[in-house]
């Protein structure tokens, strides 16, 4: 009888080869590779780019939008279109196709040199959190180490680079541990942000001394990390994110957001986005009052990330040269004195509830041909209505936008809208802590009524264990006044 082999040791035997490959390997492509992909002899040198770094995905998107790729994945993206729409013309997001650089090698021309890049799958297909997936690398080959590190720094530096009233936006990726860049926005104009006089010109004046040559040899000569740290404090929707954009677009930084509250964010993870952040960068870490406790008490317990790590990465332990941080919380005073101590943060900025000063600046803006009577008029009609009230930035610049089709002195009249904006969200603030009491309380009573029964059906338990048990239990009581009687008889 002739044994044929099963399917399974077929399926080992062809595999089997492919997994002692990827046990061990001693260069970036293999030999058939090479040959296919027609690297020239003289380029000899090598270097490997990972799947999941920022490094390679900035070089795949150099090579795909350099007009020499043959070979693209096609995904859905988004852009900024010109259209019309009812016979005007106008500005929208659009999705579109795509285009992402494929497999194959590629020839890549820079500055009268040529570099060779293959971008290769190896192994087998594995499961991940997002599906099925393959390793993917690309390969970078030229006649020297130089000619490599000089591409991918010029590739870097157009990464950073910003332009005039615009910014570009990044986001730490705890996962693979590099800046992910998120998007290319406008900058608003630093004179359109609406703050009372005197704050916006200390943060403006403080972060224009601190660029000058002047001030960066200064701080080399003594010896202490150039970089500017900030604490935007104080109540929502008062202007802080504003604040930030319009700092950016003036003075041509990126936007890094960093979230110390993430659930991989650890030591070693926040020091390294400090390390890798672009160069003239505004560093964000947003809510810092929802990671430690005054007394240094975790308020996320799964949070990996220690007090002294986050204090590392804010002093600029790991190079940090020339970058800006800015922290923001709505709680200052929930916050360890030792986090925002002089050097650890050099300048403390509130944002408080909107005063009549921006009352008044805030109309101007939205109404640029209003009077000064009128802008006068408004505030007073505020201030006015909401009595003791207090209203935010936010609010008003809301109200503004319901008054959009109003004319200057239509919008003021139509500032009672304003203080019923205002009662509304209190009413809505109070039934919701009302609702969050109530269900408290439902949650106690059937928590209590759970133990009730529980204890209930102990006792008829215990009493069904002594009648099994055929165990008859009698006890006599008896009153104090009868049992003095007895005694005495």
């Amino acid at each position: 009888m002739c044994k044929a082999p099963s399917l399974q040791q077929q399926y080992e035997a062809s595999t089997q080869p492919l997994h002692r490959s990827l046990l061990w390997r001693d260069a970036p492509a293999s030999d058939d590779a090479m040959l296919k992909a027609r690297i020239p002899d003289d380029a000899n040198v090598s270097a490997e780019l990972r799947d999941g770094s920022e490094i390679y995905s900035l070089i795949c998107d150099h090579i795909a939008k350099g007009g020499t790729a043959h070979s693209f994945t096609l995904d859905v993206g988004s852009s900024k279109c010109a259209g019309h729409f009812k016979g005007r013309c106008s500005r929208t997001t659009a999705r579109e196709a795509s285009l992402a650089l494929g497999l194959g090698c590629f020839r890549v021309p820079w500055q009268a040199e040529e570099i060779h890049a293959l971008h290769q799958t190896l192994g087998a297909p594995v499961g991940t959190g997002c599906g099925v997936d393959i390793f993917k690398t690309l390969v970078l080959y030229a006649t020297s180490a130089d000619l490599i590190k000089n591409f991918v720094d010029d590739v870097l530096e157009k990464a950073d680079r910003t332009k005039a009233n615009t910014f570009t936006v990044y986001r730490w990726h705890c996962k693979y541990s590099y800046w992910q860049r998120d998007q290319q926005a406008t900058a608003r104009p630093i004179e359109s942000v609406v703050l009372p006089r005197e704050t916006k010109q200390r943060i403006v004046t403080d972060l224009e001394e601190f660029e000058e040559e002047e001030t960066q040899a200064w701080y080399e000569s003594h010896g202490i990390p150039y970089k500017r740290s900030y604490l935007f404090y104080g109540v929502p929707g008062s202007g802080k994110t504003s604040l930030i954009q319009a700092l950016a677009g003036k003075h041509r930084r990126n936007v890094c957001y960093l979230s110390p509250t993430h659930p991989e964010m650890t030591d070693d993870s926040i020091k390294s986005a400090v390390q890798k952040a672009p160069s003239r960068s505004i560093l964000i870490l947003e809510d810092v009052d929802a990671l430690f406790s005054k007394e240094r008490k975790k308020k996320i317990e799964q949070s990996p990330l220690t007090f002294s790590g986050l204090l590392n990465a804010l002093d600029g332990v790991g190079g940090s040269e020339g970058q800006v941080f800015i922290l923001t919380t709505n709680l200052r005073d929930e916050l360890d004195p030792a986090l925002i101590r002089n050097g650890r943060v050099d300048l403390h900025v509130h944002f408080g509830h909107a005063e009549v000063e921006q009352m008044r600046g805030l109309y101007r803006e939205f109404y640029p041909a209003a009077t000064a009577e009128q802008a006068a008029a408004f505030e007073a009609a505020l201030v006015t209505s909401l009595g003791d009230e207090k209203v935010s930035m936010a609010a008003l610049q809301h109200f503004f936008i319901l008054q959009r089709k109003a004319s200057a002195d239509k919008a003021i009249a139509n500032v009672k809208l304003v203080v019923e904006e205002v009662e509304r969200r209190k009413n809505d603030e109070a039934a919701k802590e009302e609702k969050k009491l109530e269900d408290k309380a439902t949650k106690g009573g059937d928590e209590g009524a759970k133990r009730d029964s529980e204890g209930k059906e102990e006792g008829e338990d215990e009493e069904e264990e002594a009648s099994a048990s055929g165990v008859n239990v009698h006890v006599h009581l008896h009153s104090a006044s009868k049992a003095k009687g007895k005694k005495k008889a």
